[in-house]
């Protein structure tokens, strides 16, 4: 199973003081400061350079954002060709904010989300030319699709590799059947196209009951009727539950 890993760019956001601090203020290092004017364009401050003075007043606002590299994990679910099976795909790659202004533009506080729809519009594409069968050859083909990930102008992204985990579809794992309240025996047997054939036995499931067969099929017409029973004409005997005519003369 894979656990996604993602951070939130944006470390913290607050209204610049009205008027400069007794000291300096200097950014730290992997951070960045986004100056945000009330009107105007906004300013960014770079690791080790102080906040000018003029920038102090009311109405304006402050963002400190993550310029160091940090590692992404993403989870995605791609069609392949069938349609019916979906691979599950692991990304992870290596993320960087180089541009901590347009980060705050585009309010992103989720860099793993940001990034999941491109990636799977990306490789989906990669992924429609293969069936279920062919997992070794779908993850080159998703890994060759990463190739050219570099991310944008306010993000820099390296390093993206592509594992697929298996797929959801149509289970052939053997040792199992899929017919309801059957079980294995210990032998079986392959058909010509590779299709494993499970030799199962019929078990009761009490906590699973096969529904009830209708007593009237819908296509089957109703039996006719059973014929009338008939006295019969050998002397001595007679219809059932005929007591006067069964022993009455000897």
């Amino acid at each position: 199973m894979t656990h996604p890993v993602t951070y939130d760019p944006v470390v913290d956001g607050r209204p610049l003081p009205p008027v400069p601090p007794p000291s300096s203020v200097r950014v730290p290092r992997d951070r960045a400061l986004v100056l945000v004017p009330d009107a105007g364009p906004m300013r960014t401050v770079r690791a080790g350079e102080q906040v000018p003075d003029g920038w102090f007043g009311p109405d304006r606002m402050m963002f400190l954002v993550d310029t160091a590299e940090h590692r992404l994990v993403l989870d995605l679910r791609l069609s392949g060709r069938d349609g019916a099976t979906r691979f599950r795909c692991r990304v992870e790659l290596m993320c960087r904010v180089t541009d901590p202004a347009a980060v705050v533009a585009r309010g992103i506080r989720d860099m793993g989300a940001a990034w999941h729809g491109p990636l799977d519009a990306r490789l989906r594409n990669a992924a429609r030319g293969y069936g279920a069968g062919e997992s070794r050859e779908a993850e080159r083909a998703l890994n060759a699709a990463l190739r050219g990930v570099t991310g944008d102008a306010a993000v820099r992204l390296r390093g993206a590799r592509a594992e697929l985990l298996g797929h959801d579809g149509a289970s052939r794992t053997p040792g199992r059947s899929r017919v309801r309240g059957t079980r294995p025996r210990p032998g079986t047997a392959t058909a010509a196209d590779g299709t494993e054939v499970l030799l199962g036995e019929v078990v009761a499931r009490k906590e699973e009951p096969l529904p009830p067969k209708p007593s009237r099929p819908p296509d089957v017409p109703s039996a006719a009727p059973a014929p009338e029973r008939r006295a019969s004409r050998v002397r001595g005997t007679g219809t059932a539950g005929d007591g006067r005519r069964g022993g009455g003369r000897r």
